[in-house]
């Protein structure tokens, strides 16, 4: 398991906006896929297991949380310039909080 908390940048659209991020992830181990689960795959197992990252934001106001909502492919970069894409799994009504999900490979 990944964590990461700290200040990211979330890229929607042409927009950029400074976001306090806490992130984690959950990412198969070796030893979870058997041996003959995809033929051929030798030592490129850990590179096919399934990887799994959320986590929450929360940005400035209402109007950076409307626009991070209303992107067609948001994406989080870290301080290192790692980047993420993820989709909005929930908003805290009242709040500037975002529940997020990611796709592909955790970016920490």
């Amino acid at each position: 398991m990944g964590v990461f908390e700290g200040d990211v940048t979330v890229v929607a659209g042409d927009a950029e906006h400074a976001a306090r991020a806490v992130l984690r992830s959950w990412t198969g181990q070796p030893e979870d896929v058997a041996s003959d689960a995809v033929p051929g795959m030798g030592e490129d197992v850990p590179a096919a297991l399934a990887a799994d990252w959320n986590g929450t934001l929360e940005v400035a106001d209402a109007d950076v949380v409307e626009g991070i909502m209303g992107a067609d492919a948001p994406h989080l970069r870290l301080p290192d310039g790692r980047v993420g894409d993820f989709t909005v799994a929930h908003r805290y009504i009242g709040t500037t909080h975002l529940m997020i999900e990611g796709s592909g490979r955790p970016p920490f």
